[in-house]
């Protein structure tokens, strides 16, 4: 019983780091939406550049890596992180030494390679479950404490998030102490929306969410093993075969940068060493290469891949897929290692 409760206790981990993951590039992809999308009436129009995947440096050295960013034709800037805060004070310390980091840019990119300089409000995103909570233990807690060191030149602007059926709705905590937006050269503004509540069906920016697909974060292993599986795989492969297909980390994070914007290497290894935990993948010792059997679970049918990979891989087969990483392939046609 107890190991039955630890294998439960890993799946469930497994799956909501995958569907939090998930989550965030649905926000992420709901404001490059609003951003970008000529349909949106009266605001791309004032918008220079969104940015999915930014990187900066701040005057004191820091890499800075937020959500996602927008320069506005204006001077304006927008820096979006995304945040779940924790009960400990050390996330809380944690996420506004991250954030105070962000205080200091000046300028934002472009879209052609460079960089324009802007004034830049922080917007931090939360679940609506933390949103009072997140207002007290950063505005007032700290921001509005004398003995913290916690000083942004301008308030955060705290957002709530919630999906309410097939849309997210986005609402900026009502607080005196909150942030607002800089909006000058704007109109109309953005915040009013924002304080009233904004709704983004998923319908709306399902499109961009296949186009990028990832977010500035480490992808979530379980999140990039379900997409190889359903959306790269398939692409490269076509209808799927008895035979192992062979995968080298290298070139699939280069793939994935061409067709989605951002990948590595490293991350593709730990989502297949993901899928050898579920007896569905197996280094070669040599060539360091791997062999995945791909057809096993495209044959199910299950449009749940990635619960069926969390299942596999919590449920006691790590020994037997590091035993099966050491067998040649003659043996992977025999169809006997998967």
């Amino acid at each position: 019983m107890a190991q039955t409760s630890a294998q439960e206790r890993a799946e469930r981990q497994l799956l909501e780091s995958f569907e939090r993951y998930d989550q965030y590039v649905d926000i992420v992809s709901a404001f490059e939406w609003l951003f970008t999308d000529v349909r949106v009436k009266q605001v791309p129009e004032y918008v220079l550049h969104f940015e999915r995947f930014p990187r900066a440096k701040n005057p004191s050295g820091d890499e800075l890596t937020p959500d996602f960013t927008a320069a506005f034709k204006s001077g304006n800037g927008l820096v979006g992180e995304i945040a779940t805060i924790a009960i400990h004070e050390n996330s809380v310390d944690k996420l506004c030494k991250q954030i105070l980091r962000y205080d200091s840019l000046t300028s934002l990119p472009d879209g052609s390679g460079g960089r324009i300089r802007c004034t830049c409000d922080v917007i931090l995103l939360v679940p609506f479950s933390v949103g009072a909570a997140a207002a007290q233990r950063i505005l007032v807690d700290r921001m509005a404490n004398a003995d913290d060191s916690y000083k942004p030149t301008r308030a955060p602007i705290i957002v709530q998030y919630a999906r309410e059926g097939e849309a997210y709705v986005f609402q900026r905590y009502s607080d005196p102490a909150n942030g607002v937006l800089v909006e000058t050269g704007r109109e109309p503004p953005i915040l009013p929306r924002l304080n009233i509540g904004l709704k983004i069906r998923a319908a709306q920016f399902v499109a961009i969410k296949a186009a990028r697909a990832f977010i500035n974060d480490g992808t979530d292993p379980l999140y990039l093993s379900t997409h190889l599986w359903t959306k790269t795989w398939p692409t490269q492969h076509g209808a799927p075969r008895r035979d192992p297909i062979k995968v080298n980390p290298a070139s699939t994070a280069n793939l994935l940068r061409r067709q989605h914007g951002r990948g590595s290497a490293g991350e593709v290894r730990a989502a297949l060493e993901l899928l050898a935990q579920a007896g569905l993948a197996a280094q070669q010792a040599k060539s360091g290469s791997w062999e995945v059997a791909w057809a096993r679970l495209t044959r199910q049918g299950d449009s749940d891949i990635h619960k069926i990979i969390a299942r596999r891989a919590c449920g006691g087969t790590p020994t037997r897929s590091r035993r099966l990483a050491t067998r040649t392939p003659s043996a992977y046609e025999q169809g006997s290692l998967f």
